[in-house]
């Protein structure tokens, strides 16, 4: 019973499945590497080096000259590979002085590798998941010819038969066109080394009707019965590791410190490590395991044996071993109850292994902890020390040791006071003892909603809490304000980092009491809040700004009214019955206040500066207020609508056409930026903002509707993402109706949530919105910059990318033809580009661009309008044929192809090789061998109409290479064929067996002699004599003394003066006929 590692648990391998590495190499990133049993096992056996520095670098991409060096060292050992070395360069871009020559070599002659067509085997190139399982199958013993590993499909077969003997067991990800890492690479060594041998009876060749046949016997497994060399598995068959690492061993063990049933690897005496065996791994889990899980892993049959007592359940948390009674096994064990199982949660590792051959059923669940460094890591001690925060986190374990040593835990060297360190601990006695560390992923983000004791979403991304987060559950956000999260190796919250979870904010523009309540002493106030929301609350307390206090008095708080003296900026609370307290700002910020009386401009859009120095206000302290792309600024017009804008980039600019007071109110840091602003205009203004800043794509409008109030708005179906949302504005789009799919921008949204200025992006570029319709332009991508509309940007990794592919104009390039539209959300450059491949097509596109001279997309959207499959050029050629012979793969390097023709094919004056195009524009031309590097030189030829003329075979048994160069406008194939003649046939005339006394030839002088006594005819020597082979096309006739052929049935009688005329190779020779007395 065995289940493949899940990606859950590929993420957690490294922190946790390892509890003993004595003989291990210890890297110093070896908490990045996934694969730890594989990587600690081949680096132990030489197969993998580190590097000098202490890294193992796990996701580097493995080159094919490292390639070839690994399956040497796999094969001969480090120390002999080591050794290996070329003669002469095996490849024309790999000299005898690169360091890979010798292992390159050594492959080539195995016939584990090959190179390309051209000659070359590019020894610095990545290399597939393909290619190196090939590699590995031939070092196992498989034969690339007889399995199918060569021609079109070979991959097909390679990862067919690697799949299915198990070596890319432990990446469910495996992806075999995508280059191999370097702990990949490991682990397929690693699964190799237990991976059995084969080998084949035999392997014949031999030729019917001038074909050559290959047959070969069933493959096998090769056998090693000697039981004390079945190190790997006692099998009685023969690992890899058994052949090649004898002195490897692996052997079950003792469970591991968390419970885990596990295997032992040593080399020689020395202990590589003890490691979970993966073989019993049935279940694993990283959230609340039900019993019903685990009656979903183990199975019916695995349940009966516990329920019945014919198998034990044993339980861990922690390091601490339960034994389960036959009485209890279903509070752990059940089908179709939810219940959970050991206590688990969010974020406790659980796993549940079954050893097939008892079916005993072990449930192990590891919990993680969180800690922080409370200094950087000593260089001195080498050490580092953990501690606690109780209001980040709930951390509730005892270590027996709260100092970490670099010789246990390598990763440390990196940590810096208050990182988050992510512990799992072995539970003795109330003590914790650490087993893992690593540093935990701090998330930064925008608020957008909160679910107390459960969630939460920011980003766009809903975090739930873990196990271990019971009092941080009920933390307060600030919804729209940026917050910290700290994860868990699986994604959930074990810690909030309270230092950037801003403290909420209120603009108090009027206190006043209530006048329909019955109780006179309570005070409310008119409240504004940063994300543009108001209402009447109600306060129990705020922060007298005259007397620098807070207060209670209910009375006195009802009194301040509007005095500027007591209303603008607070921070809050808020107690169960939903009664507010007002608190002074923050000591990091200062207020700065200020009045604008004149009609002139009184703020500048995307200025750092952003307010005006007028004379004859009160604006002096606005002078010293600037805005960053943090400042939140919120207007209320003449209508008391309220709309907020953030960044300098969107700073409205206000111009004031009457000479009404407007109040602005401001909290700004020590450097004078402003976190928020409030502007109360009151009265006459015209406001505008950045329309950059805001884009929204537009499926469709939805019509008009006016409210009971008489108000009037428009309703539009947008994208959010790859999702319809429905949004509402204060304008119909440039009268647009129906579908639209269009880019649109709008300033803000007012109170009403209503899009205000809304107005689809038009043609050209602002600056900072771009946009085109109807282009014919192909986009285009490289090296971080995209070409759209005849213009190149740059991109980045933050730049979002969405392709609209309506039906109405390019139903061609979506899945569902039918649909109305497909859409593709968060796309990179590339990702773009290769989408449209293979159409010709228009498009619309807007998108807005940062301050950065205008050329960094940050947001672009892309409308196809029409869409045609596009003519590829392509030019391919298959089904060569060589004289009348279908040619077959070479294992050659360099060759693609080969053939052997029979001597009745190679006939001068015929076509002699023919070929199928894929376009009939592609354009073939033919090179002499001697044009091909690495070749031998053959005779040139002809091209005419397709197939190529004149090119005997230079004497029997010679051979040849052609090139052939195809091209089709930027496609240009080449193939090279080796063509081999017939050899030279040793044929010679003979006498059959039974007529040696009547009959005699001489090859010397060239004679045949009959005894005349028996009165031979000419059909009786025919009968005698015989060609000793006919394979190539030998034969023989009989003439007489005017060279005229005689019939096989003539009844002539044989006479002196005849001939006999053999015909081998092409080439006749005549033998004297003559009767004799005796012979």
């Amino acid at each position: 019973m065995k289940k493949f590692l899940s990606l859950v648990l590929a993420l957690v391998m490294t922190m946790s499945l390892v509890t003993v590495s004595a003989g291990a190499k210890d890297f110093t990133d070896g908490s990045e590497i996934t694969y730890k049993e594989a990587v600690d096992v081949i680096s132990a056996l030489g197969v993998v080096d580190g590097y000098s520095d202490g890294d193992f670098r796990p996701d580097d991409v493995l080159t094919r000259g490292a390639a070839a060096k690994i399956i040497c060292n796999l094969i001969l050992g480090p120390t002999t590979a080591s050794a290996l070395s070329a003669g002469t360069a095996p490849f024309k871009d790999v000299p005898v002085t690169n360091t890979f020559a010798g292992y390159i070599t050594y492959c080539s002659q195995q016939g584990i590798i090959s190179g390309y067509a051209d000659g070359t085997f590019r020894p610095t190139g990545t290399l597939s998941g393909n290619a190196f399982m090939k590699m590995l199958l031939g070092a196992l013993g498989y034969d690339s010819s007889i399995e199918g590993y060569t021609g079109a499909n070979w991959q097909v077969s390679v990862i067919k038969q690697a799949s299915g003997i198990g070596l890319d067991d432990g990446n469910d990800e495996f992806v075999g066109s995508q280059a191999v890492t370097r702990q990949e690479a490991a682990l397929y060594a690693f699964n190799m080394l237990q991976a059995t041998m084969v080998e084949y009876d035999k392997k014949d060749t031999i030729v019917v009707g001038g074909v050559e046949i290959t047959s070969t016997s069933t493959r096998k497994e090769v056998e090693n019965p000697i039981e004390k060399d079945n190190t790997i598995e006692k099998d009685e068959k023969m690992q890899f590791a058994e052949r090649y690492f004898d002195d490897l061993q692996k052997a079950p063990g003792e469970a591991d410190d968390f419970g885990r049933p596990s295997n032992i690897w040593t080399l020689k005496s020395d202990e590589i490590g003890t490691y979970a065996n993966m073989d019993q791994l049935v279940g694993t889990y990283t959230a609340k395991v039900s019993k019903s899980d685990v009656y979903e892993a183990v199975g019916r049959t695995v349940y009966n044996d516990l329920t019945d007592g014919k198998s034990d359940l044993t339980v861990w948390f922690d390091g601490v071993e339960t034994p389960v009674k036959t009485a209890d096994v279903e509070d752990y064990v059940e089908r179709n109850n939810t219940g959970a199982v050991n206590n688990t949660a969010n974020g406790d590792l659980t796993e549940i292994y079954v050893d097939d051959d008892t079916n005993d059923v072990t449930i192990v669940a590891v919990r993680t902890y969180v800690f922080q460094a409370a200094s950087d890591y000593d260089t001195r001690k080498e050490t580092v020390s953990l501690t606690t925060d109780s209001s980040k986190y709930d951390t509730d374990i005892t270590l027996d040791s709260r100092t970490l040593d670099v010789d246990d835990f390598a990763n440390i060297t990196d940590l810096k006071a208050d990182d988050y360190v992510l512990v799992t601990a072995v539970n003795n006695k109330g003590r914790y003892e650490v087993k893992s560390i690593d540093k935990a992923e701090v998330v930064t983000g925008t608020v957008e909603g909160y679910k107390f004791d459960s969630n939460v979403t920011m980003g766009g991304t809903k975090y739930d809490y873990s196990a271990t987060a019971d009092d941080i559950k009920e933390t307060s956000y600030n919804v729209g304000r940026e917050a910290s999260l700290v994860l868990d190796s699986y994604g959930y919250v074990i810690a909030v980092d309270e230092s950037v979870v801003l403290t909420d904010y209120v603009f108090i523009a009027e206190f006043g009491g209530t006048n329909n309540m019955a109780s006179t002493a309570r005070a409310v106030a008119y409240a504004i809040f940063p994300d543009g929301t108001a209402k009447e609350i109600v306060v129990d307390e705020a922060y007298d700004r005259v007397n620098n206090k807070p207060t209670t008095n209910k009375s006195d708080i009802k009194s301040w009214g509007t005095e500027a003296t007591q209303i603008g900026w607070f921070t809050y609370s808020v107690n169960s019955a939903d009664e507010y307290t007002l608190y002074n700002i923050e000591s990091k910020y200062t207020r700065a206040d200020g009045e604008y009386k004149t009609a002139a401009a009184i703020t500048v859009n995307s200025r750092v500066n952003p307010f005006e120095d007028l004379s004859g206000t009160d604006d002096d302290a606005l002078k010293a207020v600037f805005a960053n792309d943090d400042t939140i600024v919120i207007v209320n017009d003449v209508n008391d609508d309220l709309s907020v804008y953030t960044g300098v980039k969107n700073f409205p600019a206000i111009t004031k056409t009457d000479t009404n007071t407007t109040s602005v109110y401001t909290i700004k840091n020590s450097s004078g930026y402003a976190a928020l602003v409030y502007i109360d205009v009151n009265g006459n203004a015209t406001i505008s903002g950045d329309k950059s800043a805001n884009l929204v794509y537009v499926l469709s409008y939805d019509g008009k509707y006016v409210t009971t109030d008489n108000e009037t708005y428009y309703q539009y179906t947008v994208l959010d993402g790859d999702a319809e949302v429905d949004v509402i504005a204060d304008r119909q789009i440039q009268n647009r109706t129906g579908d639209v799919y269009q880019v649109a921008n709008y300033l803000t949204r007012n109170n009403d949530d209503q899009l205000t200025d809304f107005a689809l992006v038009s043609a050209g570029d602002s600056g900072v919105v771009i946009g085109g319709t109807n282009v014919n332009n192909t986009i285009s991508q490289s090296a971080g910059t995209l070409s759209i509309g005849g213009k190149s940007y740059l991109v980045t990794a933050d730049t979002k990318i969405t392709l609209v592919t309506p039906g109405d104009y390019a139903s061609i390039m979506n899945k569902d033809e039918d649909a109305d539209y497909e859409v593709a959300a968060n796309m990179t450059a590339k990702e773009l580009v290769d989408a449209l491949k293979g159409y010709t097509y228009t498009y619309d596109f807007g998108g807005k661009v940062t301050e950065n001279q205008g050329n960094v997309i940050s947001e672009l959207y892309v409308t196809i309008k029409s869409a045609s499959v596009a003519v590829a050029d392509d030019a391919s050629l298959s089904n060569f044929v060589v004289k009348n012979m279908p040619v077959s793969a070479s294992r050659e390097s360099g060759v693609d192809f080969e053939v052997t023709v029979p001597i009745a094919n190679n006939v001068a004056g015929t076509d002699r090789i023919s070929f199928t195009k894929a376009n009939a524009s592609t354009t073939v031309t033919a090179v002499t061998a001697s044009t091909v590097a690495g070749l031998s030189s053959g005779t040139s030829f002809a091209l005419d109409q397709g197939k190529i003329n004149s090119i005997d075979n230079s004497g029997a048994g010679a051979t040849i290479y052609v090139q052939l160069t195809a091209t089709m406008g930027s496609d240009t194939q080449t193939y090279v064929i080796k063509i081999t003649g017939p050899a030279a046939s040793t044929a010679t005339l003979a006498v059959k067996s039974g007529f040696e006394s009547v009959v005699k030839v001489d090859t010397g002088v060239k004679a045949v002699k009959v005894l005349n006594s028996v009165n031979a005819t000419v059909q009786d020597l025919y009968n005698a004599l015989e060609m000793t082979s006919t394979a190539g096309g030998e034969s023989f006739r009989i003439t007489n003394a005017f060279g005229s052929t005689l019939a096989t049935d003539s009844t002539t009688a044989v006479a002196t003066g005849m001939k006999v005329v053999t015909v081998v190779d092409g080439v006749e020779v005549s033998y004297a006929v003559t009767t004799e007395a005796s012979i």
